[in-house]
């Protein structure tokens, strides 16, 4: 069963609203992207070297 005592959790409608606004100038906004992009690439980088090495493995049931 799950525990409640988490309280590190929060809700979205517990945070504040400055939270959910976009950087405060234009450069920020660049860097956010950056990363964002860069992490996604990333990710689909690693799915691809998963997919590669698992490749030749045939499951026979």
């Amino acid at each position: 069963m799950a525990d409640n005592s988490d309280h590190s959790r929060r809700h979205p409608h517990e945070l504040p609203p400055e939270y959910f606004l976009p950087p405060a100038t234009n450069a920020a906004l660049w860097a956010e992207t950056v990363k964002l992009v860069a992490g996604s690439f990333a990710f689909i980088l690693v799915l691809a070297i998963v997919v590669v090495l698992t490749q030749g493995i045939v499951i026979k049931v």
